[in-house]
C-alpha cells in the first residue's frame, strides 16, 4: 500500500521546490547591499552596459 500516488508526490515535490525558493529570495531581500547591487546591476543592463556572453567568451580566447 502506498501513501500517496505519484502525482501526488509530484505536486509535493514541486510544492517543496517553491517553498526553498521563496524563502530564499526572502534572504536575498533582506540583504540591502545585494539587494543594490542587483537594482544597479539591472540598471546597467536597460543602459545597455552588457554584451553577450559568447562574446566575452571569444574577447577571452575561451572558445574550444
Amino acid at each position: 500500500m502506498t501513501l500517496l500516488t505519484a502525482e501526488e508526490k509530484e505536486l509535493l515535490s514541486r510544492a517543496v521546490n517553491l517553498m526553498e525558493e521563496l524563502l530564499e529570495t526572502l534572504e536575498v531581500s533582506r540583504d540591502k547591499k545585494l539587494v543594490m547591487d542587483l537594482k544597479a546591476a539591472l540598471m546597467e543592463v536597460e543602459e545597455g552596459k552588457t554584451r553577450p556572453f559568447d562574446e566575452l567568451v571569444r574577447e577571452l580566447d575561451l572558445e574550444d
